[in-house]
Protein backbone atom coordinates (compact mmCIF):
# COMPACT_ATOMS: atom_id res chain seq x y z
CA UNK A 1 0.00 0.00 0.00
CA UNK A 2 1.23 3.50 -0.77
CA UNK A 3 1.87 6.12 1.91
CA UNK A 4 -1.08 8.20 0.75
CA UNK A 5 -3.43 5.25 1.09
CA UNK A 6 -2.13 4.44 4.58
CA UNK A 7 -2.52 8.08 5.59
CA UNK A 8 -6.04 8.17 4.11
CA UNK A 9 -7.01 4.96 5.87
CA UNK A 10 -5.69 6.21 9.23
CA UNK A 11 -7.46 9.53 8.67
CA UNK A 12 -10.76 7.87 7.76
CA UNK A 13 -10.72 5.44 10.68
CA UNK A 14 -9.89 8.15 13.22
CA UNK A 15 -12.44 10.59 11.78
CA UNK A 16 -15.24 8.05 11.72
CA UNK A 17 -14.37 6.83 15.22
CA UNK A 18 -14.36 10.32 16.70
CA UNK A 19 -17.57 11.35 14.94
CA UNK A 20 -19.29 8.14 16.03
CA UNK A 21 -18.30 8.69 19.66
CA UNK A 22 -19.32 12.36 19.53
CA UNK A 23 -22.60 11.55 17.82
CA UNK A 24 -23.62 8.51 19.84
CA UNK A 25 -22.37 9.57 23.27
CA UNK A 26 -23.11 13.29 23.12
CA UNK A 27 -25.64 13.71 20.31
CA UNK A 28 -23.21 16.14 18.61
CA UNK A 29 -23.50 18.59 21.53
CA UNK A 30 -20.75 18.86 24.11
CA UNK A 31 -22.65 21.57 26.00
CA UNK A 32 -26.42 21.84 26.11
CA UNK A 33 -29.24 22.77 28.43
CA UNK A 34 -32.95 22.21 28.76
CA UNK A 35 -35.71 23.39 31.04
CA UNK A 36 -37.62 20.60 32.78
CA UNK A 37 -41.29 20.49 33.77
CA UNK A 38 -40.49 22.23 37.09
CA UNK A 39 -38.92 25.15 35.15
CA UNK A 40 -35.50 24.14 36.44
CA UNK A 41 -32.40 24.58 34.33
CA UNK A 42 -30.86 21.21 33.45
CA UNK A 43 -27.25 21.29 32.21
CA UNK A 44 -25.36 18.71 30.15
CA UNK A 45 -21.62 18.94 29.63
CA UNK A 46 -19.67 16.28 27.83
CA UNK A 47 -20.63 12.89 29.12
CA UNK A 48 -21.97 14.36 32.38
CA UNK A 49 -25.61 15.11 32.90
CA UNK A 50 -28.36 15.68 33.34
CA UNK A 51 -27.57 18.06 36.18
CA UNK A 52 -30.71 19.90 37.32
CA UNK A 53 -30.07 23.18 39.09
CA UNK A 54 -32.27 22.87 42.16
CA UNK A 55 -34.20 25.93 43.38
CA UNK A 56 -33.94 27.61 39.98
CA UNK A 57 -37.06 28.93 38.31
CA UNK A 58 -36.07 30.05 34.83
CA UNK A 59 -39.58 30.49 33.43
CA UNK A 60 -39.05 34.25 33.00
CA UNK A 61 -35.48 34.09 31.71
CA UNK A 62 -36.09 33.40 28.01
CA UNK A 63 -33.75 36.15 26.79
CA UNK A 64 -30.89 34.98 29.03
CA UNK A 65 -31.55 31.36 28.04
CA UNK A 66 -31.38 32.38 24.38
CA UNK A 67 -27.95 33.97 24.94
CA UNK A 68 -26.78 30.89 26.85
CA UNK A 69 -28.01 28.64 24.04
CA UNK A 70 -26.26 30.68 21.36
CA UNK A 71 -22.93 30.56 23.24
CA UNK A 72 -23.30 26.81 23.73
CA UNK A 73 -24.11 26.36 20.05
CA UNK A 74 -21.04 28.35 19.00
CA UNK A 75 -18.87 26.34 21.41
CA UNK A 76 -20.27 23.08 20.02
CA UNK A 77 -19.35 24.18 16.48
CA UNK A 78 -15.77 24.86 17.60
CA UNK A 79 -15.69 21.49 19.36
CA UNK A 80 -16.84 19.77 16.16
CA UNK A 81 -14.18 21.67 14.20
CA UNK A 82 -11.58 20.29 16.60
CA UNK A 83 -12.90 16.79 16.04
CA UNK A 84 -12.63 17.32 12.28
CA UNK A 85 -9.05 18.64 12.56
CA UNK A 86 -7.69 15.97 14.94
CA UNK A 87 -7.65 13.10 12.40
CA UNK A 88 -5.20 15.06 10.21
CA UNK A 89 -2.69 14.96 13.05
CA UNK A 90 -3.51 11.39 14.09
CA UNK A 91 -2.91 10.12 10.54
CA UNK A 92 0.23 12.22 10.14
CA UNK A 93 1.75 11.00 13.40
CA UNK A 94 0.83 7.42 12.55
CA UNK A 95 2.69 7.68 9.26
CA UNK A 96 5.65 9.63 10.69
CA UNK A 97 6.24 7.20 13.55
CA UNK A 98 5.77 4.11 11.40
CA UNK A 99 9.13 2.47 10.79
CA UNK A 100 7.68 0.61 7.82
CA UNK A 101 6.65 3.78 5.98
CA UNK A 102 9.15 6.40 7.07
CA UNK A 103 12.06 4.41 8.48
CA UNK A 104 15.17 6.59 8.06
CA UNK A 105 13.63 8.96 5.52
CA UNK A 106 15.95 11.99 5.13
CA UNK A 107 13.12 14.49 5.67
CA UNK A 108 11.45 12.64 8.56
CA UNK A 109 12.68 15.15 11.18
CA UNK A 110 11.60 18.08 9.02
CA UNK A 111 8.11 16.62 8.52
CA UNK A 112 7.86 15.82 12.21
CA UNK A 113 8.88 19.34 13.23
CA UNK A 114 6.33 20.87 10.84
CA UNK A 115 3.61 18.57 12.16
CA UNK A 116 4.52 19.33 15.78
CA UNK A 117 4.55 23.07 15.07
CA UNK A 118 1.16 22.96 13.36
CA UNK A 119 -0.19 20.82 16.18
CA UNK A 120 1.11 23.32 18.75
CA UNK A 121 -0.62 26.19 16.97
CA UNK A 122 -3.89 24.26 16.78
CA UNK A 123 -3.68 23.34 20.47
CA UNK A 124 -2.97 26.97 21.42
CA UNK A 125 -5.99 28.16 19.42
CA UNK A 126 -8.12 25.40 20.96
CA UNK A 127 -7.13 26.46 24.49
CA UNK A 128 -7.93 30.10 23.73
CA UNK A 129 -11.32 29.22 22.20
CA UNK A 130 -12.11 26.84 25.07
CA UNK A 131 -11.32 29.47 27.71
CA UNK A 132 -13.22 32.20 25.88
CA UNK A 133 -16.40 30.20 25.47
CA UNK A 134 -16.29 28.67 28.94
CA UNK A 135 -16.12 32.20 30.35
CA UNK A 136 -18.97 33.35 28.08
CA UNK A 137 -21.12 30.32 28.94
CA UNK A 138 -20.37 30.76 32.65
CA UNK A 139 -21.33 34.45 32.49
CA UNK A 140 -24.54 33.68 30.59
CA UNK A 141 -25.31 30.88 33.07
CA UNK A 142 -25.01 33.36 35.95
CA UNK A 143 -27.28 35.81 34.09
CA UNK A 144 -29.93 33.10 33.90
CA UNK A 145 -29.74 32.15 37.56
CA UNK A 146 -29.01 35.45 39.30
Amino acid sequence: MAKKKVWGLAFSISLLSMLAIYGLAMDFEFLKYEVNEKNQLVMYDGLNGPNPIINSDVSEEQESLSVLGSYMSQFNRWFLAGILIAPFFIASYYLLFSEKWMGNHPKKKKYLSWTLSANGVVIAVAVLVWNRYIELVNEAYHQVLF
